[in-house]
């Protein structure tokens, strides 16, 4: 496949389903690349429910749900270049790879699609203190590869910390393991999950210490246990592994170093409704957008961005990544899309943004230049947590033009 109809870089939930609807809106050829050993990105090593819910609307594991969208791929018309790294996208759109199949090479395409996804900060990401153990410090997506791949821990008992959703995953695929958690470390006054987590934590018999923080990670080989920072004091509790999850943060190298202009509160590239980039070609979908969704809302991004893709491909039209910008106001972390053109090529990204603080009886607004145009009221908002808010209201107002910026009141 040297002159395919698109380049698709990233084989998780969002970058299979933009190559599913590539092919089903008329791109003759799909070329799949992929750093990694096997397609489906994470949610393959994770057996448990809940992936893919938005996208399917069934409750199965990470394998199976990748498993479906790779069945819907036409094995003659769509390759998957795994063990192959995309270096850079230049110009044209053109993609510098390097890999054992083949080789430093450039791809050209008319159209390129970034899923590149979005990884969890590591341990010198978050400024943790302590000594720097060789074996027994890991994030969630390495214990899960580990357990799945069945390579041994050699580990009895872990701390995780963090209390987002992936945190209480880890409770699972601990147990298939043979491990048991010592506790569960947040360093704020609740956990980040919703409360049935929480339940089915102490139901578990897991400690979940709130407002506490990792003081010091003992042990010079191995890790041996921790030092934590609570309410009652300093407090050492024994392990052998300290996982550190959530903190996920946009997997965008390869769009920095390309070019692509950055959204600073995203920290991924700036798209417009259509997943279009400042690059002409060049879309982008999924977590690489933001950190994070869920893997069935970021196969909906690719999807839809996929489809948009391959209308661009059948029309050859104008690159207009430009009209009425999107920005967040208080209370709010992010906005994607950040541009909501005035063309129309498909259907739109779901509006994708989250709280930065705690809310009571919340008012959420949108401001079109300075003046008030919509409210919606809640009961409650906490941080985190995306805010309801449809396409189609942004899209009624933001075709009018001019700034538009979403507070929470």
């Amino acid at each position: 496949m040297t002159n395919p109809d698109a380049i698709v870089i990233g084989s998780g939930p969002a970058g299979l389903a933009a190559a599913i609807s590539l092919r089903q809106g008329g791109a003759s050829s799909v070329l799949i690349l992929d750093r990694d050993d096997s397609a489906g990105g994470l949610p393959r090593f994770c057996a448990h429910p809940g992936f893919g819910w938005e996208y399917t609307r069934r409750l199965e594991g990470g394998p199976r749900f990748v498993a479906r969208l790779l069945a819907q791929l036409e094995t003659d018309a769509v390759r998957i270049a795994t063990s192959t790294t995309a270096i850079a996208v230049h110009p044209g759109p053109e993609v510098e790879i390097v890999g054992p199949r083949f080789g430093h090479t450039r791809i050209a395409a008319p159209v390129v699609v970034l899923a590149t996804g979005a990884r969890e900060r590591p341990r010198s990401a978050r400024l943790v203190p302590g000594r720097r153990p060789e074996f027994g410090v890991l994030n969630t997506g390495q214990l899960q590869q580990m357990v799945a791949r069945r390579i041994p821990t050699g580990v009895k008992r872990a701390v995780v910390v963090g209390s987002e959703h992936v945190a209480f995953s880890v409770l699972a695929t601990a147990r298939k393991a043979g491990i048991s958690i010592a506790a569960i470390l947040e360093d704020g006054a609740r956990i980040r999950s919703y409360p049935p987590a929480e339940w089915l934590a102490r139901l578990l018999g897991t400690r979940i210490l709130l407002k506490t923080r990792i003081e010091e990670i003992l042990g010079r080989e191995r890790v041996e246990g921790v030092v934590v920072r609570c309410p009652t004091g300093a407090l050492t509790v024994p392990c052998e592994m300290v996982v550190f999850t959530g903190e996920f943060v946009p997997d965008s190298v390869l769009a920095r170093d390309s070019g692509l202009m950055i959204d600073p509160a995203t920290a991924g590239p700036i798209v417009d409704q259509y997943g279009r980039t400042s690059v002409p070609g060049v879309f982008a979908a999924g977590n690489l957008l933001r950190a994070i969704e869920s893997s069935g809302w970021s196969a909906i991004e690719g999807a839809r961005i996929g489809l948009a893709a391959a209308r661009h491909l059948r029309s050859a039209g104008r690159w207009r990544p430009s009209g009425a910008t999107l920005t967040n106001g208080r209370g709010v972390s992010y906005v994607v899309p950040q541009i909501w053109a005035d063309d129309e090529i498909g259907s739109f990204l779901p509006i994708s943004l989250r709280a930065s603080l705690d809310h009571n009886r919340a008012q959420i607004r949108i401001v079109r230049n300075d003046e008030v145009e919509w409210r919606g009221r809640m009961q409650s908002m906490r941080i985190g947590r995306r805010l309801p808010i449809s396409s189609d209201t942004i899209d009624a107002l933001a075709r009018r033009g001019g700034e538009i910026r979403i507070d929470i009141a």
